[in-house]
């Protein structure tokens, strides 16, 4: 207690400035201790959880790669199973019936599987227990006396002709190669009385599994790995062992998919699963975790330089200032000592015309402002809120600027500047225009122009979700229309029509100038709206949707300044879609008002 009062009576003795400065000291070293260890942390988690995404993603890459290999050998295999001279061989019970129609067999599968790579070789079995093989890239020999006697033999008969797969074939071979082999069976049966004439298999190899998802595996995944149902390696990996892989697909247990942080062997690795439910194989990349923190140190050096930089500034900046206003301060204070009693009157004291003179004049300024001050406080305030309510629909919506920074952010982790540079053009085009340096009466033709930044931008972000089509009378353009009406009408359209349909949609915007007036519409082919909804939208019902609030607000807009009722019209059919058209009237009265 004593030390610490000492410690306080000497802080509290030091001239404001000195208290100032070593305050901002500390404040300083914790800030940039904290923001620091914040940034890092937030840096990391986001970048944690996009490369889990991207890895994640990438497994469904990879699998659709596989789905299209096995779907290429399942044709294939169905061409072989459709061969007449094969259908001939096996309804005479015996493959080697005929050595004519069996070369002829020969030729068109060694043809066949030359010209098919993935394919390491074919082993047909009639009912009889002959074997007859074409082997391109192996030498294998079929153990079991009789076909009937496999392990898999009951469940192929189940399937009636629809493949299994079974890694290393069901242990049927010897002289099995070093890598392991996927064996895709099923049954031969006559294509007119579906009797079971034999059986058919197809070795694909290790490699060709590998070589089907080359293409797709990024510069930091380690591995891919997949394992059958019953967690066997297909693909082998030297970096863990087989029990460790089974241990991590245990802990995803009854998930579909997922990423997680896992130590093996003093090092953490990223793994990312996905389940492919129609064979029960899952998909596992491996990812060291140091690729990771490679990826986040450029990034958290720079935001610690830039935190380091900007406080150090702050700093130096603080000590002057403080020095500037402290030492003016302590004059002036000698003058004021009137308002501790509170009288409030002008400080006389003799300045020249430097900071203290100007302060001094502030301050009896003040004096006489205040009161002038309320008065304008009052009446701005008034004005504003008439203002906001006036413009309320026509706000760019906070969440659209943040949905486009994010957009500009993923492009840029990307490395697609190019795309990234477009959206941030369209970005500062758009609020340019919408801005229109505070008028809220433009042109017909720049609130087009807002429009398409606007759109532009939706079209990157959505890349193949909806197209636009324009149809502009250049008659129309110079006409005067609200700020920011075709916005929300046109993210409704692509909201709450296009984007809940699923699929992707047509935006058409048209202007066209008639004999009394200008008739804009926006009409899209998304889910459409009820007649119901229609109503209660151009009744101004107050239990209408939220997400027709837009729409409410554009009408009710349209109707006040153009002193009409009868300038916005919905058309709308569910499933459809919906066209929205206004209304614009031209006029001796008012021509020239509403014209540029």
């Amino acid at each position: 207690m004593y030390i610490g009062g000492r410690l306080y009576k000497k802080i509290s003795d030091m001239k404001i400035s000195v208290r100032f400065t070593l305050f901002y000291c500390v404040i300083l070293i914790s800030s940039i201790l904290l923001s620091n260890i914040l940034y890092q942390k937030i840096y990391s988690n986001t970048a944690l959880k996009k490369v889990s995404d991207m890895s994640v993603q990438t497994l469904y890459s990879v699998k659709t790669s596989l789905d299209l290999m096995i779907s290429n050998i399942d044709n294939c295999s169905k061409m072989i199973l459709s061969n007449d001279d094969l259908q001939l061989l096996l309804r005479n019970g015996n493959i080697y019936s005929d050595l004519r129609v069996q070369a002829r067999l020969g030729t068109y599968l060694n043809k066949l599987t030359q010209e098919t790579s993935f394919i390491s070789s074919v082993y047909i079995f009639d009912n009889c227990g002959n074997e007859y093989s074409i082997n391109n890239q192996d030498d294998l020999q079929f153990i079991p006396p009789n076909i009937q006697d496999v392990d898999w033999y009951d469940l192929v008969v189940q399937k009636k002709g629809a493949y299994i797969l079974k890694l290393n074939g069901g242990n049927i071979f010897r002289n099995t190669p070093k890598d392991n082999f996927v064996s895709m069976i099923r049954l031969i049966r006559d294509i007119n009385s579906t009797k079971t004439l034999g059986v058919l298999i197809i070795n694909i190899s290790e490699n060709a599994f590998k070589d089907s998802y080359s293409s797709i595996i990024n510069n930091y995944t380690t591995g891919v790995t997949i394992l059958d149902e019953n967690h066997e390696s297909i693909i082998k990996l030297n970096v863990v062992d087989k029990s460790e892989i089974k241990n991590v697909v245990e802990s995803f247990e009854n998930s579909k998919h997922g990423y997680m942080m896992k130590k093996l062997k003093d090092m953490e690795y990223l793994f990312s699963y996905l389940v492919d439910k129609r064979s029960d194989w899952k998909i596992i990349s491996i990812m060291p975790a140091k690729e990771l923190s490679n990826e986040t140190a450029v990034p958290g050096l720079i935001g610690f330089a830039i935190i380091l930089i900007n406080s150090l500034l702050m700093f130096i900046g603080t000590i002057l200032t403080s020095r500037i206003i402290t030492i003016p301060i302590k004059k002036l204070l000698k003058s004021m000592k009137g308002i501790q009693k509170g009288k409030f009157k002008e400080v006389d004291i003799r300045t020249g015309n430097n900071e203290i003179g100007q302060l001094k004049d502030g301050y009896n300024m003040m004096i006489y402002e205040i009161q002038q001050l309320i008065d304008r406080v009052i009446t701005e305030q008034r004005i504003k809120r008439k203002a906001e309510l006036n413009v309320l629909q026509a706000q760019i919506k906070p969440h659209f600027l943040y949905n486009t920074l994010e957009s500009i952010n993923s492009l840029i982790l990307m490395e697609e500047t190019e795309a990234a540079c477009n959206i941030v053009d369209a970005l500062g085009s758009y609020y340019r225009l919408s801005l229109s340096k505070g008028k809220e009466v433009i042109t017909i033709g720049e609130e087009i122009e807002i429009v398409k930044n606007y759109l532009n931008i939706q079209q990157i972000r959505y890349a193949d979700l909806f197209s636009v089509h324009y149809k502009l009378d250049e008659r129309a353009g110079n006409f005067k229309i609200l700020k920011l009406v075709l916005q929300p009408l046109v993210e409704n359209a692509l909201y709450h029509g296009i984007r809940v349909k699923g699929e992707h949609g047509i935006i058409t915007i048209e202007t066209e100038y008639l004999e009394d007036h200008i008739r804009i519409t926006v009409e899209d082919d998304g889910v459409g709206m009820s007649e119901e909804c229609i109503r209660r939208i151009l009744d101004n019902s107050t239990d209408t949707e939220v997400t027709s609030f837009g729409l409410r607000g554009t009408i009710e807009r349209l109707r006040i300044f153009y002193g009409v009722d009868d300038c916005f019209r919905i058309e709308s059919v569910i499933g459809f879609g919906t066209k929205i058209t206004i209304l614009i009237p031209i006029s001796s009265e008012n021509g020239e008002e509403k014209y540029v």
